[in-house]
Formats: C-alpha cells, sequence, structure tokens
C-alpha cells in the first residue's frame, strides 16, 4: 500500500541520516567553526584593531586569548556527559558557540569582542573531544579507524584554511562577518544535530570536577595574561608580579587537588608514563611553532609584499592542500612500533624547515617559489605530526587512559598555541631594538628622515626574519626529542610489565652464583 510505501521510505532515510557518515559530516561542521576561528583573525589584522580602537599589542587577544580558553573548555566536555545526553550537550555548545559570535560581531571595543571571544572559546573547546566520543560511539570497530582519520583531516584543514576564510571574508563581506559566518553554520549544524545524532550511552562517566577545572583554568589565564601583557605593563612591575605569583599558586594547588580528588580532570597517573611526558613536550613545541608561524606569515606578507588579506589568505592555502596526505598517511601508520615516533620526528623536521627557510627572505620583491615551497613543506609535516599523536598515546599509555590522554593532548595543543602567538608577537617587539644597536655604526643613518625609515625598514625586516628562525627551531627542538624517543623505542616499553603467573619467581643471582 502507499501508506506502506511511505513509511519504508520515512525508515530509510531516517536510517540515512543516522548513518556514521552523516555523524561524520555533522561534526567536521559543528567542529569546523572553532577550528577556523583559531587562525581567521591572523589575516586582515589591521582593519580590525582600527574598528576596535584597539592596538597590534591588544590584537594579539584575538587569536592567543580564544586559543587559551579553547584549551580550558576541552576537559569540560567529558565532565558535562554526567549533566546532558550527548546530542543536548552538543546542541547547547553550538548555541553558546553562536551566541559568542553574535557577540563578538557587534563588538566596537576590545573588552566586548573577547567576551565573546571567550565563550566561543569554551564552547568549541567542548565541542572537539565531544565529536570524537560521538564518532567512537556510532562508527562500527572495523571503520572507526577510517572516520577518525577524516575528523583528523576535516580539523587540519579548518586550522590551516583559517586564514583563507577570514582573508576573502575581510576583503569581500568585512571583518564583523568572520563571526557572523557562524550564524548560518550553526544553523545547519543544529539541523543536522537533530536529524544525525543520537543519545548514545557514554561509558566511563566521570564525576564534574568543578574545583580542578577552575584551578587549572583560572592558573592558565593568569600565566597568558602575565605574558600577554609584560611589555605593556613591565616585567618588573608589581602587577605582572602578582600575575605570575598567582599562577604558581594556583598552579601548585592544583597538583595539591589533583594528588588527594580520586578523579580529577587530568590525573597525574599520566605523568608518570615517560613516553606520555615525551609526547606531551614534541606536541607543546611542535604547538608553539605552527600557531606562531601561522601569526607570523599574514603579517609578513601584508607588511612588506602589501598582499591584501585575501592574497595572503590563499597563498596559506597552499600549505592546506597538502595536508590531504593525512588519510593516506594514517593508513601507513601503526599503532606499534617505532614508525609513530618516526613520522612525528620527520613532520616536525618539516615545521621547522618550513620556518628556517624564512630566514632571508627578501622584502623588496616578492620572491613567489622561496614563499610557496616551505608552505608546501609545511603542509607536508602538519600532515605527519597530526596522524602521530593518537597512535603515540595509545603506544605510550594502557588502554584505560586512552580517552583522557587524547583529551590532554588536545589540550596542550591549544596551550601551546597560545604561547605561540605571543612568543611571536614579543619577539616582533623586542628584536627591532636589537638590531637598532647598531645604529649609530650603520652608513644608512644619513642625514635627515631618509636614512632613519631605512634603518626601521631593515629592522623590521631583521625581526621577522628572526622570528621565523626562532619559529624553526622550536619545531627543530621538537624534532630532536622525537627522534630521541625513536631511538630509544619508548613506545613500547610504556607500558606496565605483564603480571607474572603466581608461583613464579623471578631468578635473582647471588655473589656464590
Amino acid at each position: 500500500m502507499p501508506l506502506d510505501e511511505h513509511s519504508v521510505q520515512a525508515v530509510q532515510a531516517s536510517r540515512w541520516f543516522q548513518s556514521p557518515w552523516m555523524v561524520l559530516v555533522t561534526v567536521l561542521l559543528g567542529t569546523s567553526m572553532p577550528l577556523a576561528d583559531t587562525t581567521s583573525m591572523n589575516v586582515g589584522r589591521f582593519f580590525i584593531t582600527r574598528a576596535l580602537d584597539s592596538d597590534p599589542n591588544e590584537a594579539r587577544w584575538l587569536g592567543g586569548g580564544y586559543s587559551l580558553f579553547v584549551a580550558i573548555g576541552i576537559p569540560l566536555s567529558h565532565r558535562l556527559l554526567s549533566f546532558f545526553p550527548p546530542r543536548t550537550l552538543y546542541t547547547l555548545a553550538t548555541l553558546a558557540f553562536m551566541t559568542g559570535s553574535v557577540i563578538s560581531m557587534n563588538a566596537h571595543f576590545m573588552p566586548g569582542m573577547m567576551l565573546g571571544r571567550s565563550l566561543q572559546g569554551i564552547a568549541g573547546g567542548i565541542l572537539l573531544p565531544l565529536s570524537v566520543t560521538l564518532l567512537t560511539a556510532s562508527f562500527p570497530e572495523e571503520k572507526r579507524a577510517t572516520g577518525l582519520l577524516l575528523f583528523s583531516l576535516g580539523n587540519a584543514l579548518a586550522v590551516s584554511l583559517g586564514p583563507t576564510l577570514g582573508g576573502d571574508l575581510v576583503d569581500f563581506a568585512g571583518w564583523r562577518w568572520t563571526m557572523g559566518i557562524h550564524l548560518p553554520l550553526g544553523f545547519a549544524t543544529l539541523l543536522l544535530v537533530q536529524l544525525t545524532l543520537e543519545d548514545h550511552t557514554i561509558e566511563d562517566l566521570r564525576r564534574f570536577d568543578m574545583p580542578g577545572w577552575l584551578l587549572f583554568g583560572v592558573s592558565s589565564f593568569f600565566l597568558v595574561y602575565a605574558l600577554m601583557e609584560g611589555e605593556r605593563f613591565g616585567w618588573h612591575s608589581h602587577f605582572i608580579f602578582m600575575n605570575f605569583l598567582l599562577f604558581l599558586v594556583m598552579f601548585f594547588s592544583y597538583f595539591l587537588w589533583a594528588a588527594l580528588f580520586s578523579d580529577p580532570i587530568f590525573p597525574l597517573e599520566l605523568f608518570s608514563y615517560p613516553g606520555f611526558v615525551l609526547l606531551s613536550a614534541i606536541n607543546l613545541f611542535r604547538s608553539i611553532s605552527v600557531f606562531g608561524r601561522l601569526y607570523l606569515l599574514p603579517l609578513f606578507l601584508e607588511d612588506f609584499y602589501h598582499f591584501q588579506a585575501h592574497q595572503a589568505g590563499h597563498l596559506i592555502m597552499t600549505g592546506a592542500l597538502v595536508e590531504l596526505l593525512i588519510p593516506v598517511l594514517g593508513t601507513l601508520v601503526s599503532t606499534h612500533g617505532k614508525l609513530p615516533w618516526l613520522t612525528i620526528s620527520v613532520g616536525t623536521f618539516f615545521l621547522g624547515l618550513a620556518n628556517v627557510a624564512y630566514v632571508k627572505l627578501p622584502v623588496d620583491a616578492y620572491p613567489f617559489f622561496e614563499v610557496l615551497l616551505p608552505n608546501l613543506v609545511f603542509g607536508i609535516g602538519m600532515a605527519m605530526v597530526q596522524v602521530s599523536i593518537t597512535p603515540l598515546v595509545q603506544s605510550t599509555l594502557p588502554s584505560r587512559l586512552f580517552r583522557i590522554g587524547n583529551v590532554t593532548q588536545l589540550t596542550i595543543m591549544f596551550l601551546g598555541g597560545t604561547l605561540g602567538t605571543v612568543l611571536a608577537r614579543h619577539f616582533l617587539n623586542d628584536l627591532v631594538p636589537v638590531f637598532l644597536t647598531q645604529r649609530s655604526f650603520s652608513p644608512l643613518t644619513g642625514r635627515g628622515t631618509g636614512g632613519q625609515a631605512t634603518i626601521e625598514y631593515l629592522s623590521r625586516e631583521y625581526s621577522y626574519n628572526m622570528d621565523f628562525w626562532i619559529m624553526g627551531i622550536i619545531a627543530l627542538l621538537a624534532s630532536a626529542l622525537a627522534f630521541w624517543g625513536l631511538l630509544l623505542h619508548v613506545g613500547p616499553r610504556l607500558l606496565p610489565p605483564p603480571v607474572e603467573a603466581p608461583g613464579t619467581t623471578r631468578s635473582k643471582h647471588s655473589p656464590e652464583d
């Protein structure tokens, strides 16, 4: 009967929408907003700072401050599942992100802008690990690795394509639409959430550790605030000293709380595994270098080559396209053995090489291939690192710590991104006086203002080049640590030794033997 046919078609349509691949599309759309936002404001910053009546130093908060709040929001995700079912939590987090976008879009001063950005960051931090939880529950075991690889690809592309999207919006729609674009994307996400997501039964639910989360969040904020504002207030000022002191008090208070509380947000047990500690250091240095570069390159292109925002974004996009290698590399990387250590060591080496290649980048002419080729190498390095993190977490921790290990690495990535943005801006400011100390000995000084302008122009070139060099060295340090892990075969040795069967004894040799 026709009614029966319609019923069958409705059931088939429902099953199609609730298939694992549609769940993947939904969470990719949902997480593309917070991930692209980490870098979308790295282009066209001049228009944004002028509209907000701020200066370039305050503009660091647009990217660095946002990454900080993403890191603070990440540990909330799994804990909030004790209060809300997955689909409800995903809906609430998306609505919170859209609300932050509206606040930022209509802001006229930096405090209002950062209020919206902080709400966006915390909501985005909830969405990222929640998406992994939903994918894990939706995909059957034989297809789960493929689904997670494609999710990793989408995440990497969103971060790298952020400047491209931001540049197009700044030049062709106005900078406020870098925030406004989230509204149609958010409504599309909400529609797909209702059609595709189910309230799966979540295993391993944890109590909400409010004191631990507050100690972590407040200590991170005080540290970043002191680093951000050190130049403005003076590194020796009482105000900055108090911020550092409060950071230390909160930081050590968290460790005390984690030792006393039975289920802290970041268990101290994680750091009893040397391989995981080594991976954390590699991930931190890698993130500092990557986010520092993504902050510097658009500024360099706009400052010296007079690129418009969309032109700088399109050049950066070339590196993002290379990241399409992620699914191919992911199928080659095993969760055991030395291969993940090899790929992350080579990948971080490529990241360092891509930064160091800009040390002598000329400023008087635009060398297309000298800018493009390192960017392609950067994309290859990003792909190799991206596919290595999760296998290394699995090879350095026991299975009961896999989830919290991945959450910790994601948090470290965004904290490193915050530090990378802060350091890149500090080096731009602080390296100029280093160059200007040679001014009195320079024959270019001359008379009038022409010589002075030349000196200042060269000092900016020097500060950019040295900044790229420093970011490259940081990535090469990560590569050296990863290569050390490879040489020592750290991964296979980190799991606890097998329990010996009852009645067996380990041979001991006495002097008499």
